[in-house]
């Protein structure tokens, strides 16, 4: 089992407080092992395993639960005359009917509940929570393992590109460990049974989608312009040369599946002059690698989107929120704001041409501030910066602790 160390010095200080905690990720990422960790951690605080109560949606055994009524007659009679705290943990809630009413009701009463709940629906907390326990939830987003995690697949000292290039190739989802051997012939099918899962049940379930293969074709495209500018319209056109007529709408609510399923994120449009946040041109980025590379195959020609894929995610580990960046006609990878202060990226593949260095440098010192700018090279940089940029090597940043 590999801790998910960062995540809970995150969690931990709101642990017994009059907070509900909103674990939120794509499904098989780790939350239901992550609240295993947490509950063990009341366990060494002190907190008696009677006081500890876990309901796991994905199991037969609560298969009864089905509304809010069934949650809270279940949990009533399993404390009832237990005295103190309950800690409740209810996993991948959104399989209940009206769940939100019961949690309302439980965050009400402090002195009796403390509260965890997971979930893998990215809007599912935002909409549910928001109007019923405005200020008294918070989410914790949890993503696929970062480099530095998935090294503990590896007992034994690894060489880092070895590493890497593992990581590249088949993603973090936390399960592949589960497998003897971590090859295409093995993490493929494993991961593309859990992509088919998210597809039927995140998404064609829970929105009622009739076209399934429509849906499947969208997710394709968005696999394979990882990085790059998508709307609808474009989607549109690919699907009219696949001789699939689909309408705009269709395509937005599609589109939108996909992120609120969180196989995707969107990484908004941000004028950096401006200072305002643009509603066109967004880019999406694979939730994971290794269920994008399961799909559409581990390309050498793709190096370049994966690359900027990982980064995307890894700033959001570390608590950043991310956008695209534009500045006059100059396009920044990645803004990256953390309490009020932007930090600007670029990403590239190598910094060994003059040509290169120019085109990455250019739009970072058109940006007048004096906030951090940071290259991120996939392959070495030597000396201490560019142009009184820094940078930094792929590796050595995802390796760095948050």
């Amino acid at each position: 089992m590999i801790k998910r160390s960062e995540y809970l010095s995150k969690i931990s200080p709101f642990m017994g407080k009059p907070i509900v905690k909103a674990i939120v990720g794509l499904r098989r990422v780790g939350k239901s092992v992550f609240i295993s960790q947490l509950m063990d951690s009341l366990v060494s605080a002190g907190v008696s395993a009677q006081n500890i109560l876990y309901v796991d949606m994905e199991s037969l055994q609560f298969d009864f639960i089905r509304t809010y009524l069934d949650l809270n007659h279940y949990v009533e009679k399993q404390t009832a005359g237990i005295k103190g705290k309950i800690h409740v943990f209810v996993d991948e809630i959104q399989d209940i009917s009206d769940w939100e009413k019961t949690i309302a009701s439980w965050s009400g009463q402090p002195e009796r509940y403390d509260i965890c709940i997971s979930g893998s629906n990215s809007s599912m907390f935002s909409s549910g929570l928001a109007t019923k326990l405005t200020g008294r939830y918070i989410e914790f987003p949890v993503y696929p393992l970062s480099l530095r995690e998935f090294k503990q697949f590896f007992p034994e000292p690894v060489d880092l590109d070895r590493l890497f290039e593992k990581y590249l190739r088949f993603g973090g989802l936390p399960g592949l460990h589960t497998l003897s051997d971590l090859t295409e012939a093995t993490a493929f099918p494993f991961l593309e049974a859990i992509q088919n899962t998210i597809v039927l049940k995140d998404i064609v379930d829970r929105y009622r989608f009739r076209n399934v293969s429509t849906l499947r074709q969208i997710c394709l495209f968005a696999y394979d312009n990882i990085g790059q500018t998508v709307n609808a319209h474009s989607i549109c056109k690919y699907l009219k040369s696949q001789r699939l007529a689909v309408n705009v709408q269709t395509i937005i609510n599609y589109l939108d599946s996909l992120v609120e399923s969180q196989l995707f994120y969107r990484a908004n449009r941000y004028d950096i002059k401006g200072k305002r946040r643009l509603e066109t041109n967004h880019k999406y980025y694979a939730a994971d690698l290794g269920l994008r590379n399961a799909q559409i195959g581990f390309r050498s020609n793709d190096i370049a989107q994966m690359v900027e894929n990982l980064v995307y995610f890894e700033l959001c580990r570390r608590g950043y929120r991310v956008y695209v960046g534009q500045c006059d006609k100059y396009e920044v990878d990645f803004v990256a704001e953390k309490h009020g202060q932007p930090h600007y990226w670029q990403v590239t593949m190598h910094l060994n041409d003059p040509a290169v260095v120019e085109r990455e440098t250019r739009a970072l010192l058109a940006i007048d501030n004096n906030f951090p700018k940071t290259i991120i090279s996939m392959a070495p940089a030597f000396g201490d910066g560019v142009k009184g940029i820094g940078v930094v090597e792929l590796k050595d940043f995802l390796m760095q602790e948050s």
